[in-house]
């Protein structure tokens, strides 16, 4: 019975602070902004929900995700702001450490919104500790270093770590491969379309990468001849 009953009470713990959460989410528009500054102080922390939902954290994660989707989509109408973006995203991810959709789209709501590169690295980075395995969270930082930064080198090491993951996919391997060839690492960039010639299904990707290496050959020849200061365009076939 007492056991049943410190169930009862955990759970009903997390359902308060959850509630809390929505009411505050709710009355976002209603408010004065002298209110809207003291919500801070009520509003729970991921800590407080972890410590109070034991046994129930995936469920508090699940609701807290729709009401965050719901919460976004309400910014996106203009009708409240980002607030309690970090409040949110930290809590689901404490309840949810293995909830890779989370930190997926909190690192696209933190560059395409609040302009924070930074940040978005941060969430998918911390994605990664908790799921190493996840190749969406490895492609999304080698997009974001190739897109936003320009820095190739860098995006084609986290592509490779996405096309070397469980669900890594064929995608992420021509990423990579095209990531060394922006970043210069032509010879390297030749063994990867090899590579993804060699071991793929689909023949359009054979026939793509097949015409990848015949270009990179023709330029490393190129570089052979004319020596390393070579920095003409790949000849043409």
């Amino acid at each position: 019975m007492n056991a049943r009953r410190g169930t009862f009470v955990r759970w009903l713990a997390c359902l308060v602070l959850v509630a809390g959460i929505v009411v505050t989410l709710g009355a976002l528009d209603t408010r004065s902004q002298r209110v809207r500054r003291q919500e801070r102080l009520y509003f729970p922390s991921g800590r407080a929900i972890v410590e109070s939902s034991v046994g129930f954290r995936e469920v508090a994660a699940d609701w807290l995700w729709f009401r965050f989707v719901q919460y976004f989509g309400s910014y996106a109408k203009g009708q409240n702001d980002l607030r309690y973006f970090d409040l949110l995203v930290d809590a689901i991810t404490r309840l949810d450490p293995k909830f890779v959709d989370a930190y997926h789209f909190a690192s696209l709501v933190a560059w395409s919104e609040l302009g924070d590169f930074p940040k978005s690295l941060d969430l998918l980075k911390r994605g990664i500790l908790a799921n190493p395995g996840s190749a969406k969270l490895h492609f999304q930082v080698g997009f974001t270093y190739y897109v936003f930064y320009q820095d190739y080198r860098r995006a084609a090491t986290w592509f490779e770590a996405a096309a070397r993951c469980p669900d890594g996919t064929e995608m992420e391997s021509r990423f990579a491969a095209f990531a060394r060839h922006r970043a210069g690492d032509d010879a390297v960039s030749l063994e990867l379309w090899k590579e993804m010639a060699r071991s793929t299904a689909i023949p359009q990707m054979r026939e793509l990468a097949e015409t990848m290496i015949a270009r990179l050959e023709k330029h490393l020849e190129a570089v052979r001849r004319y020596g390393p200061d070579f920095i003409g365009p790949i000849p043409e076939l």
